[in-house]
């Protein structure tokens, strides 16, 4: 059987895979036919440290090898071959450097949206200049005020949310929590990166925080990744969770 390993994006938390998750646990058949073999075994939405529950108010000082390490320890060696690591947006070179961590190298790596900065960029590199201008500015105000760094609602609804209904975005925003920073300024050096199993980029063609094209320059810059798009925004985890799971349902 088929492990998976779900990594949320920047600010988010292991909520947000909540209906992929319900699917990817569900049986095929309803009502489900007993004693036949499941494809997928054990299903984990991970929360990164700084995040979700494992937040404690230090999401701005968390580092990339602190996430690194967390998505490591997640993932039992006698299983990693089992397991198919999946992440959104900033997790991608979080994955790309754990995966040759691993004593046992994953099944696979599916990347939604992933970040894929140039070699010697920062993450925050890949988005126009505006998001990070506007970034710069949040964060000097944010230090000076003495309080997290956090997105915009204004930005969180043209952007980051665009395409999910008034009740999702609510619900989204209310649960979002502040940017890690650090991790976000590093430079992952993925061009030191051997990558070491089959790699899926899944592109959200109406994403407007990162352009189709976007997504499609950055996951070039990956060694023959296998590319699949899907019609949603960049929350596609609740804008489309049946499409999404049911991709992944095809690695297990």
């Amino acid at each position: 059987m088929t492990d998976f390993l779900l990594v949320h994006g920047a600010g988010q938390s292991a909520w947000v895979w909540g209906q992929v998750w319900g699917r990817l646990n569900a049986p095929p058949e309803h009502p489900p036919v007993l004693h036949r073999p499941r494809a997928v075994g054990k299903v984990t939405a991970l929360d990164l440290p700084g995040h979700g529950l494992s937040s404690n108010g230090a999401a701005r000082a968390v580092t990339l090898e602190q996430c690194v390490e967390a998505v490591v320890q997640a993932v039992p060696e006698r299983s990693a071959r089992q397991t198919v690591l999946v992440g959104h947006g900033f997790a991608a070179p979080i994955l790309l450097r754990a995966a040759v961590q691993m004593t046992q190298p994953p099944k696979r790596l599916v990347l939604i949206a992933g970040i894929i900065p140039s070699s010697q960029e920062a993450m925050i590199s890949v988005f126009p200049r505006r998001v990070r201008q506007g970034f710069q500015a949040l964060s000097i105000a944010s230090r000076w005020l003495r309080q997290p760094l956090r997105m915009p609602r204004l930005a969180v609804a043209r952007y980051w949310g665009s395409g999910l209904s008034p009740q999702q975005l609510a619900q989204a925003v209310g649960r979002l929590g502040p940017l890690p920073e650090t991790v976000l300024r590093t430079q992952p050096a993925l061009a030191e990166v051997k990558e070491v199993c089959p790699i899926t980029y899944v592109v959200l063609n109406q994403g407007k925080l990162l352009t189709a094209a976007l997504q499609k320059q950055m996951a070039q810059r990956l060694s023959n990744p296998e590319i699949v798009e899907l019609e949603t925004g960049h929350q596609a985890m609740l804008q489309q969770p049946k499409e999404l799971a049911a991709l992944l349902l095809r690695y297990a």
